[in-house]
């Protein structure tokens, strides 16, 4: 029998006594298991800590450097342009509204724990000093290049009588007619080197922390592109490959992959490392043990869990999760448990996270990817010998699926 998202029962992970490191799936006995204990810098076993610095899969967050993913983020957008590239659109609402369904996703992203709460507080296009030409908008421009960027924007619209110290983070929207302004990156402070900008308004410097500066491929991605750049602003990394094929990793399971991925929930390990999972909703073999959790869909909010987690190595895990077609969710191409692997000595670009593939998964139709489907059901298991690990999924409903997860 199912559950409602906000009724179903919580069962809890517990470790199954194994006989033997082959032990036949049925002969089980259940007793209580512990959770894992904490995420963001714990000591937990299964919280892998990050090795490759800045943005990773690591369970610690630098919040001197990177937005803490909780409460109500105050943003404000500023439009911009160009003396080669004016802007001509007044009043600006196409371009909020292109970016303003961000708020509202990253909400149900985050079970209530973010609001995005954005404002535009000039209705009007603050002049950029140098032609859009000048800004060398190029893919891997320095930090540098791009805080003059981010300064001159901001100072323009101080000037304008915008008082920054309202704002945690910025939103620098770029006429559609600066065609030199093409991707959109997200610019993290450095606090060894603080950025100041002059607020008008309170006659004294400020310093800027965060901002994303969309391009021109904002009007293709639409508003997740928002959600994406601010999942930097809190610390996340690129799931997509920077070279090669660029979505072999996780495809569309993640909107740090694939932006417009038929289910681009952002996966329950980001939530865990985002504090919008607890502990206590991770299941966590470290050792020598059978578990069986009973997953709740990462889609939904509520209590129970989420993710069951086999630790292989200092910094790697195998996770396995429930994805429903719910929420953020609800054109997923296939569902049941998502299984993957986070390796935290893998740098952004790189592959940080793999979903593992499932040889039984159904073939893809439409616009599904091969990778959108990899999805594993009732009486399909999933084993890495070199591991010496074991995920075998029982049952499944509307809102929960059943692993077994084993460690010998």
């Amino acid at each position: 029998m199912g559950f409602s998202p906000g009724a179903w029962r919580t069962f809890r992970a517990a470790p199954l006594l194994v006989l033997s490191a082959m032990l036949a799936l049925l002969a089980l006995v259940v007793v209580p298991a512990g959770p894992a204990h904490a995420y963001n810098g714990s000591t937990s076993t299964c919280a892998l800590q990050g090795t490759t610095g800045y943005t990773d899969e690591g369970q610690q967050t630098d919040y001197n450097r990177f937005q803490k993913p909780e409460g109500t983020k105050r943003v404000g957008v500023i439009y911009v342009d160009f003396p080669d590239a004016a802007g001509t659109s007044l009043p600006l609402t196409p371009y909020y509204n292109q970016i303003s369904g961000a708020a509202d996703w990253m909400w149900k992203a985050s079970n209530g724990k973010v609001w995005l709460n954005m404002r535009a507080p000039y209705a009007n296009w603050v002049r950029m000093p140098k032609s859009s030409t000048d800004y060398n908008w190029e893919r891997g421009f320095s930090w540098d290049t791009h805080r003059t960027y981010v300064k001159d924007a901001l100072a323009g619209a101080a000037n304008a009588g915008v008082n920054l110290t309202n704002y945690d983070t910025f939103y620098i929207v770029p006429t559609s007619t600066a065609a030199a302004i093409t991707h959109t990156p997200t610019w993290v402070q450095n606090p060894a080197n603080p950025t100041w900008v002059w607020n008008r308004t309170t006659n004294a410097w400020v310093a800027i922390k965060w901002a994303v500066t969309f391009g021109q491929d904002m009007w293709h991605w639409g508003y997740k592109v928002a959600n994406h750049e601010t999942g930097h602003t809190f610390g996340l990394p690129d799931l997509y490959a920077f070279d090669g094929e660029q979505h072999r990793y996780v495809g569309g399971w993640d909107l740090m992959g694939k932006i417009s991925g038929p289910a681009p929930q952002f996966l329950g390990w980001h939530a865990w490392k985002l504090g919008w999972i607890t502990d206590s909703q991770v299941s966590c073999l470290s050792t020598n043990n059978t578990y069986s959790t009973t997953l709740n869909g990462v889609e939904y909010g509520g209590n129970g869990y989420k993710l069951a987690v086999i630790k292989t190595s200092a910094t790697t895990a195998y996770v396995a999760e429930s994805r429903k077609a719910a929420d953020n969710d609800s054109g997923a191409c296939a569902t049941g448990v998502l299984i993957y692997k986070v390796d935290t000595s893998v740098a952004s670009g790189n592959g940080p996270i793999r979903v593992v593939s499932n040889p039984r998964a159904a073939a893809p139709t439409g616009n599904c990817t091969t990778l959108d489907m990899q999805t594993w059901k009732p009486g399909q298991t999933f084993q890495d010998d070199t591991a010496r690990i074991r995920i075998h999924v029982n049952s499944s409903d509307a809102y929960n699926d059943t692993v077994w997860t084993y460690k010998w």
